[in-house]
Protein backbone atom coordinates (compact mmCIF):
# COMPACT_ATOMS: atom_id res chain seq x y z
CA UNK A 1 0.00 0.00 0.00
CA UNK A 2 1.35 3.59 -0.71
CA UNK A 3 0.61 6.50 1.10
CA UNK A 4 -1.35 9.46 -1.47
CA UNK A 5 1.16 12.62 -0.96
CA UNK A 6 -1.12 14.70 -2.91
CA UNK A 7 -4.26 13.99 -1.03
CA UNK A 8 -3.26 16.51 2.16
CA UNK A 9 -1.97 19.14 -0.76
CA UNK A 10 -5.65 20.89 -1.13
CA UNK A 11 -5.98 21.02 2.56
CA UNK A 12 -5.03 24.68 3.90
CA UNK A 13 -2.43 23.91 6.70
CA UNK A 14 -3.67 25.75 9.46
CA UNK A 15 -6.97 23.51 9.24
CA UNK A 16 -6.21 20.12 11.79
CA UNK A 17 -6.85 16.65 9.66
CA UNK A 18 -10.36 15.09 9.82
CA UNK A 19 -9.76 11.42 10.50
CA UNK A 20 -12.64 9.66 8.27
CA UNK A 21 -15.38 8.13 10.97
CA UNK A 22 -14.51 10.78 13.32
CA UNK A 23 -17.33 14.02 14.66
CA UNK A 24 -16.60 17.14 12.97
CA UNK A 25 -14.25 19.66 14.03
CA UNK A 26 -16.84 22.18 15.38
CA UNK A 27 -18.11 19.49 17.41
CA UNK A 28 -14.88 17.83 18.58
CA UNK A 29 -12.57 19.57 21.68
CA UNK A 30 -10.15 22.04 20.99
CA UNK A 31 -6.67 21.21 21.57
CA UNK A 32 -6.92 20.63 25.29
CA UNK A 33 -4.11 21.29 27.93
CA UNK A 34 -2.33 18.59 29.80
CA UNK A 35 -2.54 18.72 34.03
CA UNK A 36 0.55 20.87 35.65
CA UNK A 37 2.20 18.20 36.83
CA UNK A 38 3.09 16.31 33.79
CA UNK A 39 4.22 20.09 32.86
CA UNK A 40 6.25 20.45 35.77
CA UNK A 41 7.73 17.04 34.79
CA UNK A 42 9.48 17.95 31.76
CA UNK A 43 12.86 19.76 32.03
CA UNK A 44 13.99 20.12 28.09
CA UNK A 45 12.07 21.08 25.50
CA UNK A 46 12.29 17.13 24.13
CA UNK A 47 11.16 16.07 27.09
CA UNK A 48 7.92 18.64 26.51
CA UNK A 49 7.87 17.16 22.65
CA UNK A 50 7.75 13.55 24.08
CA UNK A 51 4.86 14.08 26.17
CA UNK A 52 2.77 15.93 23.44
CA UNK A 53 3.23 12.74 21.72
CA UNK A 54 2.36 10.40 24.06
CA UNK A 55 -0.87 12.24 24.83
CA UNK A 56 -1.65 12.64 21.41
CA UNK A 57 -5.53 12.92 20.73
CA UNK A 58 -5.42 9.88 17.75
CA UNK A 59 -3.49 7.06 19.23
CA UNK A 60 -3.02 5.61 16.27
CA UNK A 61 -1.58 8.57 14.31
CA UNK A 62 1.61 7.64 13.08
CA UNK A 63 4.75 9.54 12.86
CA UNK A 64 4.78 9.31 9.04
CA UNK A 65 1.40 11.08 8.96
CA UNK A 66 2.19 13.28 10.82
CA UNK A 67 5.10 14.81 9.12
CA UNK A 68 3.17 14.78 5.69
CA UNK A 69 0.63 16.70 7.04
CA UNK A 70 3.14 19.58 9.17
CA UNK A 71 5.21 19.10 6.42
CA UNK A 72 7.91 17.86 8.16
CA UNK A 73 11.12 15.50 6.86
CA UNK A 74 9.55 12.46 7.70
CA UNK A 75 12.93 11.10 8.65
CA UNK A 76 13.04 13.32 10.98
CA UNK A 77 9.86 13.09 13.16
CA UNK A 78 11.35 10.13 14.92
CA UNK A 79 14.12 12.32 16.69
CA UNK A 80 11.71 14.78 17.30
CA UNK A 81 9.34 13.11 19.93
CA UNK A 82 12.35 10.58 21.80
CA UNK A 83 13.27 11.46 25.10
CA UNK A 84 16.55 10.50 24.92
CA UNK A 85 18.78 13.55 23.30
CA UNK A 86 21.23 10.90 21.89
CA UNK A 87 20.56 7.94 19.90
CA UNK A 88 22.46 4.44 20.74
CA UNK A 89 25.86 5.44 18.04
CA UNK A 90 26.14 8.66 21.07
CA UNK A 91 24.69 11.09 18.01
CA UNK A 92 22.44 14.58 19.05
CA UNK A 93 18.75 14.13 18.17
CA UNK A 94 17.18 16.86 16.11
CA UNK A 95 14.95 19.10 17.53
CA UNK A 96 10.76 20.02 16.16
CA UNK A 97 12.00 23.17 14.38
CA UNK A 98 9.79 26.13 16.09
CA UNK A 99 8.05 27.37 12.80
CA UNK A 100 5.92 24.00 13.37
CA UNK A 101 5.32 23.94 16.83
CA UNK A 102 1.88 25.63 16.32
CA UNK A 103 0.81 23.00 13.29
CA UNK A 104 1.99 20.02 15.08
CA UNK A 105 0.44 20.76 18.53
CA UNK A 106 -3.13 20.86 16.25
CA UNK A 107 -2.28 17.93 14.89
CA UNK A 108 -1.39 16.21 18.43
CA UNK A 109 -4.65 17.70 19.72
CA UNK A 110 -2.97 19.22 23.10
CA UNK A 111 -0.69 22.44 24.33
CA UNK A 112 2.05 20.69 25.88
CA UNK A 113 4.49 21.99 23.96
CA UNK A 114 3.50 25.39 24.22
CA UNK A 115 2.52 24.75 27.70
CA UNK A 116 6.27 23.91 28.41
CA UNK A 117 7.47 26.89 26.76
CA UNK A 118 5.15 29.39 28.34
CA UNK A 119 6.52 27.89 31.78
CA UNK A 120 9.70 28.15 30.67
CA UNK A 121 9.47 31.71 29.77
CA UNK A 122 8.01 32.77 32.93
CA UNK A 123 10.78 31.05 35.06
CA UNK A 124 13.13 32.94 32.69
CA UNK A 125 11.96 36.48 33.40
CA UNK A 126 11.28 35.68 36.90
CA UNK A 127 15.17 34.61 37.26
CA UNK A 128 16.00 37.88 35.01
CA UNK A 129 13.82 40.50 37.00
CA UNK A 130 15.40 38.97 40.64
CA UNK A 131 18.72 39.54 38.58
CA UNK A 132 18.22 43.33 37.83
CA UNK A 133 16.86 43.69 41.34
CA UNK A 134 19.77 42.54 43.13
CA UNK A 135 22.40 44.68 41.31
CA UNK A 136 20.54 47.51 42.08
Amino acid sequence: MTFDYQATAGRPWDQPFQPPGEPAAAARPRMRFLPSHLIDDCKTFRDACALAWKHRAFAGQTEAYLASVCGLTQQHVSDYFRPDERDEKGRKRRQLPADKVGIVQQQLGNCAIAQWLARDMAVRLVEEFFAMEQSR
